[in-house]
């Protein structure tokens, strides 16, 4: 076990990748299952005794309170370590904010580590910390896990706290653990849920029944996604799993979030934006001025629109234990390329409109030689059983 000093230097000797923008660290008052562990919260936490302002002016503000997410780990015995990057107001996928130093990938420092969450999962798979709690509201845990080759959970809908985080959609926003393994990230998930750590439960993919989510999920895949997907689907199947073609309808309202994605930040961004939008990515202007514009009865129809898509994708859930389908679709594409935000979270945010559980896991690496994630979905608040089949994908897979 290397000294709190001596991991610092490593963060130190690592600033190139952009993982923080602010480094200071809280040492623990008590003990507990975390004793020794480094934790680091993405900028858009309250952390007591730091600033935050997750990448804008006017959002600025020296923390008083921790968020109970944050209280949590400090009562578990974690080192505190400082503030993450992250996507400018969690609002993209590259992971980057104009005005501060780039976020690089640790497998390929001139391509995106994946966002919103893109400190976190950096930090991690660097090994400059244990865990890094992220947000996810469209893929923001799962798509840097599956860029950086870590894990990552995103939780049933309302089960973790999201009270001190800033907020992006609120009918959409969770927080979920990020780990290296998924044994660190079902720990990380224990504390978030202010309970004692468990075991995650072995259990075997013998019989296991899988849905594999073909249509539109796996349709326009780079060729070394495609390749490391089948892969695994092969390893699954030899490890016993039962796979079969699902489908819950998403692919017939792919884009119903829009309005969720647009609208629900406009009472706390737009004002800030709109007095001055030099600062901010084009995307963030574009789609705000969008949320502003919708008419309120378009706005309750998409949510009873969405009401009904989770009615009919549930209808058929007892035909699978999982689903599966790629993390992202695409490969980390450069940090100087064009913004590829709405394909790379194609396959991940139907799942927060679901409010359903999913993790992403490593699964091998595509034709660049960057890691390609496996996304595995379960029914909502089969958090624990979700883990445990993670856990037993990611010992075959290994």
């Amino acid at each position: 076990m290397h000294s709190i000093d001596e991991r610092l230097e490593r963060i130190a000797q690592h600033e190139r990748l952009g993982a923080f923008w602010r480094l200071e660290v809280q040492q623990p008052t008590v003990e507990g299952p975390l004793t020794g562990k480094l934790v680091a919260f993405k900028d858009s936490f309250s952390v007591a005794g730091t600033d935050r302002d997750s990448g804008v002016p006017f959002l600025f503000e020296h923390c008083e309170v921790d968020a109970p997410t944050v209280r949590l780990h400090r009562e578990a015995g974690a080192t505190l370590v400082g503030k993450l990057s992250m996507h400018q107001l969690a609002w993209g996928m590259m992971g980057q904010t104009p005005g501060r130093p780039a976020v690089r990938n640790p497998h390929d420092e001139s391509r995106i580590p994946g966002g919103s969450s893109s400190g976190s999962a950096v930090a991690l798979a660097a090994g400059l910390v244990d865990l890094a709690p992220g947000t996810d509201t469209g893929g923001s845990v799962r798509a840097p896990a599956s860029a950086c080759g870590i894990v990552g959970l995103k939780p049933t809908f309302g089960l973790v706290d999201v009270g001190g985080i800033h907020v992006n959609a609120r009918s959409l926003d969770t927080c979920g653990p990020m780990a290296r393994t998924v044994a660190e990230t079902a720990l990380g998930f224990d504390v978030l849920l202010g309970r004692m750590p468990q075991p995650v439960e072995e259990i075997g993919l013998a019989g296991l029944r899988v849905g594999v989510l073909e249509e539109w999920f796996c349709g326009d895949l780079d060729a070394g996604v495609e390749r490391a997907f089948r892969h695994a689907l092969d390893v699954l199947g030899r490890a016993g799993a039962a796979l079969a073609p699902a489908d819950i309808g998403w692919q017939r309202e792919p884009r119903i979030l829009r309005d969720l994605f647009n609208c629900e930040p406009v009472p706390h961004y737009a004002d800030g934006v709109r007095a001055d939008p030099a600062p901010y990515e084009p995307l963030i202007v574009a789609d705000l001025a969008d949320g502003e514009a919708t008419p309120l009865r378009q706005y309750l129809d998409t949510i009873l629109r969405l009401d009904g898509l989770r009615v009919r994708a549930l209808a058929g859930a007892d035909e699978w234990d999982v689903l599966v389908c790629p993390t992202l679709p695409l490969s980390p594409p450069p940090i100087d390329g064009p913004d590829l935000t709405l394909k790379m979270n194609r396959n991940t945010n139907a799942f927060n409109g679901l409010g359903w559980p999913a993790i992403s896991i490593p699964c091998g690496t595509d034709d660049l030689g960057l890691p390609v994630g496996l996304q595995l979905i379960a029914k909502p608040y089969l958090d624990d059983e979700l883990l445990a089949v993670a856990a037993a994908a990611e010992g075959a897979l290994a």
